[in-house]
């Protein structure tokens, strides 16, 4: 009878309740992980998409400054391709932007067609094709401008 009454006494945890517990710590790790590794797909995929409308914005805007005579402005794509300028005249920059000076924002041109963008007095541009915009560590995150040769119409698409 007195061996029935004695106590079980606690030494610690079982080898079971031991991997159930690290494969319930690993299960919401990876849980997190995929979760973190999706929002910066999300947000790279922002990130150039309004890069790239900001270029169209800038190609625009310089074409019809052309059209309506009133500058000889261009814009300059950079040589190490993280950015660009736009120019009113050869000496006057109107804007800078610079990709790499962002912070967070690591984009680059994948593709130039040409370094120099002008535009002639009826719209036409002195380049043409498709400039393909990537996010440097997401490089799934692509966008492509394609500037149409004689009416100077731009078309921004994403990459799939």
């Amino acid at each position: 009878m007195a061996v029935l009454l004695r106590k079980h006494k606690d030494n610690g945890y079982l080898l079971a309740e031991w991997l159930m517990s690290i494969c319930l710590y690993g299960i919401a790790v990876s849980g997190l992980y995929m979760g973190i590794t999706g929002y910066e797909k999300t947000l790279a995929a922002v990130q150039v998409e309004n890069a790239a409308r900001e270029f169209t914005q800038d190609i625009m805007l310089t074409r019809e400054r052309a059209l309506a005579g009133s500058d000889l402005g261009y814009i300059e794509l950079s040589s190490g391709r993280k950015g660009y300028w736009v120019c009113r005249r050869p000496n006057l920059v109107d804007k800078k932007r610079g990709f790499a000076s962002g912070g967070s924002e690591a984009l680059q041109f994948s593709s130039i067609p040409a370094y120099i963008i002008r535009f002639s007095i009826n719209g036409s541009p002195s380049a043409s094709g498709i400039f393909i915009l990537q996010h440097e560590r997401v490089k799934s995150a692509q966008v492509k401008v394609s500037l149409q040769p004689v009416t100077g119409r731009v078309r921004i698409e994403r990459v799939k």
